[in-house]
């Protein structure tokens, strides 16, 4: 008897189940923020999202994690904003980090970025930084504390998302 309740018991959730599956209204599933079309919506791109990733991908290496810092992704937009307006991917001195560093009164030890372009999603730029070699090693600075990431778009270029990262290590 103890059987039988136990299949009953199991059998009407398999049917609540099976008929919640079969609601006239499916549920809307959104995928992350670091998928997102960023060449489409023209959105900044998302600092929780992004950053997390980017600490995983540290924390998969023995590395502690990143901060989100506003004065870093303020710097980051300049650079990626000076990129978009030469519509071409530029060097550190180029955007002028250094100048933008000290004009913002961001103090630090030590600095890398991650400069590019014509990625269109936020997960496409972090794998493209994984396989270059420099980009890969400024994700994975040690001395990194903080972190800015920022996008400008260009809807008449080829590369349209311009994409500056900011890692650096404060004084």
């Amino acid at each position: 008897m103890r059987q039988l309740n136990l299949i009953s018991i199991g059998l009407a959730a398999f049917a609540t189940a099976l008929l919640g599956s079969c609601s006239s209204t499916p549920d809307r599933v959104s995928a992350p923020p670091f998928y997102e079309r960023l060449d489409q919506t023209q959105r900044p791109v998302d600092p929780a999202s992004s950053t997390g990733m980017i600490n995983q991908y540290r924390g998969n290496n023995g590395l502690r994690p990143l901060v989100w810092n506003d004065t870093l992704a303020r710097v980051a937009k300049a650079a990626a904003e000076r990129m978009a307006s030469a519509d071409r991917v530029l060097g550190a001195t180029e955007v002028n980090l250094s100048g933008e560093l000290a004009t913002s009164g961001y103090r630090s030890k030590s600095y890398v970025a991650n400069l590019s372009a014509g990625y269109r999603t936020f997960a496409e730029a972090f794998s493209g930084w994984r396989e270059l070699k420099d980009n890969n090693a400024h994700m994975l600075d040690p001395r990194g504390v903080q972190i800015g990431l920022a996008t400008a778009y260009v809807p008449g270029s080829k590369y349209r998302v311009f994409w500056a990262l900011v890692i650096a290590e404060p004084q």
